[in-house]
């Protein structure tokens, strides 16, 4: 979703908007995923582009990555590039390049409703930054900002702008460099995540879909209209916790969870009141646990939905000893950036 100012790639669809890649650059088949509290990278075989031939997940010492919009978030690249090399070691992974995915909250997504756009792309650069000059907390000029256009069926433009102060991105950007490894793509990682279940079937283009991603302390949720990203939604500590109190006690309560209805129903009604649409079609669930069969069952008559848990394994073939679904959280961001080579 960012391009970066010395990459090797162009802007790059996180929607596949266009019917045809044949001017797209082809990303290697190799992704990393950075967050406050783990490394993962992937590698699918180059023999075999459905295959997830190599991984590895490294934890991170707390402190060591911090998310944030106005400053650095590495606090010692030094230790970061160390990490991050033993990542690659151990799942035996060697490259140049690689895609890259990042926290959601180290960049500003903005969802903008315009009637019309100006043609030429520096010209909708500078009205974009006139557009957020006054919803970001920093000097929009001191930011990395890029876009995609999004036509809706009524013909309004839906413009998604993502901006990353340049001081967060330099020290990205810096980690890589000590590896010799150049990164061409970053993109939030629920936005990479993401990028698995539009890959999964054709037909979601044509529905109504609340995707939401939850981890311990965060929720993130996305709206999408029919193949548009109409709304996104990113909460921290204020978001229902109760959801996940058994993880910090035994095994048997971890795997209790509460009911979530609460935490989707703003996001149901947004959809009925703000967009004037009639419900959502589908409900996909991104959970640190998959909710059994009572649960979705339960939460599909409230939401009048289909619910289902996140599975995007149909999508490769996982060859290893450890259950893909055990790690399917950690991993698909950067599965998903690593699909992006096809």
């Amino acid at each position: 979703m960012l391009e970066l100012h010395q990459s090797w790639s162009r802007f790059y669809s996180f929607l596949r908007l266009t019917s045809s890649n044949y001017f797209e650059p082809r990303l290697p088949g190799i992704a990393c995923e950075i967050t406050e509290n783990f490394v993962s990278v992937v590698q699918f075989d180059h023999r075999n582009s459905k295959a997830v031939d190599k991984f590895a997940i490294r934890s991170i010492p707390s402190g060591l990555l911090v998310p944030s919009l106005t400053k650095p978030n590495v606090s010692s690249v030094k230790d970061l590039v160390t990490i991050v090399r033993s990542a690659l070691d151990e799942g035996y992974i060697k490259t140049s390049r690689i895609s890259l995915a990042i926290p959601d909250t180290s960049v500003r997504i903005t969802i903008l409703s315009l009637d019309r756009l100006p043609s030429k792309y520096d010209e909708k650069i500078e009205f974009l930054k006139w557009k957020l000059k006054k919803t970001i907390p920093y000097d929009i000029e001191e930011a990395h900002l890029n876009f995609l256009e999004q036509e809706t069926d009524t013909g309004q433009n839906t413009v998604i702008t993502v901006s990353i102060h340049q001081d967060v991105l330099r020290k990205f950007e810096e980690v890589f460099e000590s590896l010799e490894i150049n990164v061409g793509l970053i993109m939030p990682s629920t936005f990479a995540a993401y990028e698995l279940f539009v890959r999964q079937n054709q037909k979601n283009a044509e529905n109504s879909i609340l995707f939401v991603r939850a981890k311990s302390s965060s929720m993130s949720s996305m709206i999408i209209q029919r193949g548009t990203i109409v709304f996104y939604q990113y909460k921290g500590s204020n978001f229902n916790k109760a959801l996940f109190s058994g993880i910090e006690n035994s095994e048997k309560q971890q795997n209790q969870l509460i009911d979530p209805y609460e935490d989707i129903h703003p996001y149901l009604m947004y959809f009925q009141d703000k967009l004037k649409a009639s419900g959502v079609d589908k409900v996909v669930l991104m959970y640190p646990e998959d909710l059994d069969e009572s649960q979705l069952l339960s939460l599909k008559e409230r939401s009048r939905a289909i619910v289902s848990n996140f599975d995007p394994s149909s999508l490769f073939h996982w060859k290893h000893s450890t259950p893909f679904n055990k790690l399917k959280n950690d991993l698909s961001p950067a599965l998903g950036l690593a699909l992006g080579k096809l």
